[in-house]
């Protein structure tokens, strides 16, 4: 395949979405057992989102005049590293932003509560320890609240933005890989 062969897009018929083996997730190259806790309807709405946008570009690099049998495994390995560089992003990137986020929400939430709790002014009974001032409960009850927040804050964008760089990273070096395959 010479760059010169390549031309502007021509129309072409599409090309049809990959099934995958029963009971499995199919994300382009990448074929895994379906995990047992997840349940059918999740698996099937991935399958088909994955294979439809395999489909879409694989449609596309043939209206460019790559030949079918290379479009399909440029477009399936570029299916691949994209998820795969989706997930391995978008964790890498949300553990720590969450940590932060939970130190940071449960320091602010702590407070908040406590002056609160304390402008209350009065004495909670909690069980197995007894009784607390409502300074005292506000300030567990804030820290726990804002240690949640804090972390569904600072992590839910880093894993979103982990996500898109993994994922763009990883569909350029599948797609890399797909060319190369004869």
């Amino acid at each position: 395949m010479a760059v010169a062969d390549l031309h502007s897009p021509r129309p072409v018929p599409p090309v049809a979405p990959i099934a995958p083996p029963p009971n499995e997730i199919r994300i382009g190259q990448f074929e895994a057992p379906s995990p047992p806790w997840l349940p059918g309807q999740v698996r099937d709405a991935i399958n088909c989102t994955a294979a439809t946008a395999e489909a879409q570009v694989s449609t596309a690099l043939d209206s460019v005049g790559i030949p079918p049998g290379r479009s399909d495994r440029v477009a399936g390995a570029t299916a691949a590293g994209a998820g795969i560089g989706g997930a391995i992003g978008g964790a890498i990137t949300a553990a720590p932003a969450a940590a932060v986020g939970v130190v940071v929400g449960g320091l602010v939430g702590g407070t908040i509560g406590g002056i609160a709790g304390a402008v209350v002014g009065t004495v909670v009974a909690v069980p197995v320890i007894g009784t607390v001032t409502s300074g005292v409960a506000g300030t567990a009850i804030g820290a726990a609240a804002g240690a949640a927040a804090g972390a569904i804050i600072a992590g839910a964008p880093a894993a979103i933005a982990g996500a898109v760089i993994g994922g763009t990273v990883g569909a350029g070096f599948g797609a890399g890989v797909g060319v190369d395959q004869r």
